[in-house]
Order: C-alpha cells, then sequence, then structure tokens
C-alpha cells in the first residue's frame, strides 16, 4: 500500500463574540477560527484525516506540508508511521523543531494514525497500547 495524495483543507468558521472589545491575536481582531485539515490518501482506498495547527499561522502550516512534507510521502507505505516522522523530522530539522513545520509533521502522523486504526480495525488507544479504563468504585465518606 502507498501513499497517493495529500490535500490540505482550510476550514474558516467565524467566532461570534458578544460584547464591546473583540479579543485580538497578533494585533488584529479575532473573528474567526480557522483550522487547518489534512488527508493523506491510499492507493488501497483508505483515507487519514489529521489537523495541522491553525489560527493564524495556518498559511505557513499548509505551506509547509504542500511544499515539504506532503510530496515526501507520496508512494510511501502509510504504515511505517515511525520510519516517515524520523526521516521527516531529519530532512527539516534546519527549519527547527517547532511552528509550522512540526504543525505540518504532526498532521500527517495523525491522518496516518487514523489509517492504521482504520486498517486494524481498532480504536486508536489500542493500536498505542491503552486499554480500556476501569472506573473502579466510588469512595463515599
Amino acid at each position: 500500500m502507498k501513499i497517493t495524495t495529500v490535500e490540505t483543507i482550510v476550514v474558516n468558521m467565524p467566532m461570534l463574540i458578544e460584547g464591546p472589545v473583540l479579543p485580538q491575536q497578533g494585533g488584529r481582531p479575532r473573528t474567526r477560527m480557522d483550522t487547518l485539515l489534512v488527508r493523506v490518501d491510499t492507493d488501497a482506498g483508505v483515507s487519514g484525516w489529521g489537523e495541522g495547527f491553525g489560527h493564524r499561522i495556518f498559511p505557513a502550516t499548509k505551506a509547509a506540508i504542500d511544499t515539504l512534507v506532503g510530496p515526501a510521502v507520496i508512494g510511501r507505505d502509510p504504515t511505517a508511521i515511525g520510519a516517515l516522522a524520523d526521516e521527516r523530522q531529519r530532512a527539516l530539522a534546519g527549519v527547527g523543531r517547532n511552528g509550522p513545520a512540526m504543525y505540518a509533521l504532526s498532521a500527517i502522523d495523525i491522518a496516518l494514525w487514523d489509517i492504521a486504526g482504520k486498517l486494524a480495525g481498532l480504536p486508536l488507544y489500542r493500536l498505542l497500547g491503552g486499554a480500556a479504563r476501569n472506573p473502579g468504585r466510588a469512595l463515599r465518606r
């Protein structure tokens, strides 16, 4: 199985805020919530969804996915999550380990884990080694 496409989708949602003063971000009124979604498709017909950090920095994260991270994973095995993450982190080491480059890597990573869960037919917590929580008994006093 191979990755065939990596698509970025920007979702802009209005923020309805009551009151005389709008919250500011970067010196501008914040009137919407921006979210960057990432869809990774495979040649087996399985797609995974991830989310790249949005807010005002989403254009840079989108550019990192569209030009650096996305093209580098096309044709690769989507189940090799650790190897892909390690390789991409090393390739992007020159741009730092924070900000849009890391948001881009995280978005792809989330989408690959989504694919892994779908292929295994398991919830993600099971793939990561977790078990259902035992709620235990509440203590009464």
